[in-house]
């Protein structure tokens, strides 16, 4: 019934919902098609502050999320790819950036939704089957015709919500309240994980008229730039030290920011009634200000807060043998004892695993870079580590299913541990494939040309990469994410096919290094590519037309445990 205030609660709730899977949309297809190279190329460019702050804004514009640019670098802080104070700069970048893309947003661009939704739909629909970048452009386009849709009922929304007088008073309410205003856009924006469409849908309020109260209005700034910094730490508290310093420090930066503000509110508010421009293109430009203070204050501030931080959180020490299982029984005689949650308990052993394997990896990729053979031991601990943990998730996974699970876990613990016997092959290639190389290489006089050095780089990195992105696989158990990591299996082969061709043209070329290593470098890529595969393995068992492929093999492994 249009016109009702029943069906304009509706409208807003649909228009929000079709912003958020716009943005979602836009920031897939981005980081589909250019993920690798941003995580390849991003700890590169972070030698100045001038960079790092450009990086930062460049990836979230790119990506239309400061969260997501958060979870991204805190991961490669966790990996030690990046060091925290360049992590910390590169988030005011990307906070500023983000503001940015609100800005863009509330021109008069929503008369371009038609041509950016057809186009869209011509280049996924054309390419749905293939692994052209044109397919993802086409998610891109879709999705920022979905924000402008979006945004068109938005404004349409909000005059509708401006004439009414219960909605005006709820409003000017808040004026007297700005403490709740500013924490109520806080919780919003922690609810929607965008900072925004928060503030758009904020903006198009304040162009309809719904009020003209600069205090207001910068209050409710104050809270969606306050609620941004809160979904990272969330999501990155059980990471590595290093991964909690970058997101907690842009949580502080932004928490100090928002204080001193909000002591000053009503004559920082001032500003909003000077500056040029719409209303709701006034409530960006004073977002973006915040965050370019944020900027000016904060960045020199970067190294002693790194330090400060780095004493909040300290890496727990290693113990000196973790080699047997942490979260199911280790042993026959206390395989009887099942755990309240026992697939939890089973899913966490299979990160361990992961983990392990992960490591092993990026230790491969220092022995192959440096021709060095120092850690080949410790990798060889690590794969026994990983045939421990297997052989206790296999007992394990076959306890379970004699004590009777209902379906669903059944379908989980089968396809944990077919992926778990996948991890264990993993390492075997690792330790019998790849450690060899260095030291063979070595004893024949010969190297990697620096051309191959980048190339195996980079395969190894998108590989880790991938390895990561699992592990979410593995803890959540979406379809989406599955999805994410099955496409990149797809990306993958087609790197590994195109390093190939590269070599082999070094080769026609006749570059020395190229002759003397080119064995290596084509088994290596060789085997990278079918760990890959075993590494994506766990996104078919998510994926919902995907969820029987497989299973013979698993009951298999549970059928003859020995």
């Amino acid at each position: 019934m249009p016109g009702s205030g029943t069906y304009e609660l509706t409208l807003i709730l649909g228009a929000a919902a079709l912003l958020l899977w716009g943005v979602r949309m836009a920031r897939t297809g981005v980081m589909r098609v250019y993920g690798a190279q941003i995580r390849h190329r991003l700890p590169g460019v972070l030698n100045k502050r001038a960079a790092a702050l450009a990086t930062g804004a460049g990836a979230a514009t790119i990506l239309q999320s400061s969260i997501a640019v958060a979870v991204f670098t805190s991961g490669l802080a966790a990996a030690g790819a990046i060091p925290v104070v360049d992590g910390l700069v590169l988030l005011l970048g990307a906070d500023a950036g983000s503001a940015v893309v609100a800005a863009l947003l509330t021109l008069n661009l929503k008369a371009l939704w038609p041509i950016l939704m057809f186009a869209g739909y011509l280049m996924h629909s054309i390419y749905a089957d293939t692994d052209s970048p044109l397919k993802q452009f086409g998610r891109i386009s879709l999705g920022i015709a979905m924000i402008l849709v979006a945004l068109t009922f938005m404004g349409q929304v909000s005059a509708a919500l401006a004439a009414s007088e219960l909605i005006r008073t709820v409003i000017s309410s808040l004026g007297s309240e700005l403490l709740i205003a500013t924490l109520l856009f806080a919780i919003l924006t922690w609810l929607a994980h965008s900072s925004i469409a928060i503030l758009l849908f904020w903006a198009s309020l304040v162009q309809a008229g719904i009020t003209a109260d600069p205090g207001l209005i910068l209050a409710a700034i104050l809270g969606v730039n306050l609620g941004n910094a809160a979904p990272p730490v969330v999501m990155t508290w059980n990471q590595a030290a290093a991964a909690r310093r970058i997101v907690v420090g842009n949580g502080l930066f932004k928490l100090a920011g928002v204080l001193v503000c909000f002591v000053g509110i009503r004559p920082i508010a001032a500003l909003y009634e000077i500056l040029p421009g719409a209303p709701s293109f006034r409530v960006v430009i004073l977002h973006i200000l915040f965050n370019c203070a944020l900027i000016a204050v904060f960045t020199p501030l970067a190294a002693p807060t790194a330090r400060f931080l780095a004493r909040l959180f300290v890496e727990p020490a290693r113990a000196a043998n973790d080699i047997g299982p942490k979260y199911i029984p280790g042993s026959a005689e206390a395989i009887g004892k099942i755990d309240l949650l026992p697939v939890t308990a089973l899913s966490r052993e299979v990160l361990r695993i992961l983990g392990t394997v992960q490591n092993m990896l990026e230790m491969t990729l220092d022995m192959l870079l440096s021709g060095n053979g120092d850690k080949a031991q410790e990798i060889a601990r690590l794969e026994e580590k990983v045939n421990v943990l297997f052989k206790a998730v296999r007992a394990y996974a076959v306890e379970l299913t004699r004590k009777g699970v209902d379906d669903a876990d059944l379908m989980r613990i089968t396809a944990l541990l077919r992926y778990t016997a996948s991890l264990e092959n993993v390492g075997d290639i690792v330790c019998k494939s790849m450690l060899p190389v260095p030291d063979t290489m070595k004893r024949n006089g010969k190297r990697f040309s620096e051309e191959g050095k980048t190339e195996l780089d980079a395969l190894f990195r998108f590989l880790i990469g991938s390895t990561q992105l699992a592990a979410e696989v593995v803890m959540a158990w979406q379809p989406a994410t599955a999805g994410v990591l099955v496409q990149r299996k797809r990306d993958f082969k087609t790197m590994c096919r195109k390093s190939s061709s590269r070599h082999i043209d070094r080769l026609s070329q006749g570059v020395s290094n190229a002759m003397e290593s080119s064995s290596a470098h084509l088994e290596l890529i060789a085997e990278m590519r079918w760990i890959h595969s075993q590494m994506a393995s766990i996104g078919y068992d998510v994926l919902p037309a995907s969820e029987d492929s497989g299973d013979k093999n698993a009951e298999r492994l549970i059928s003859h445990p020995e």
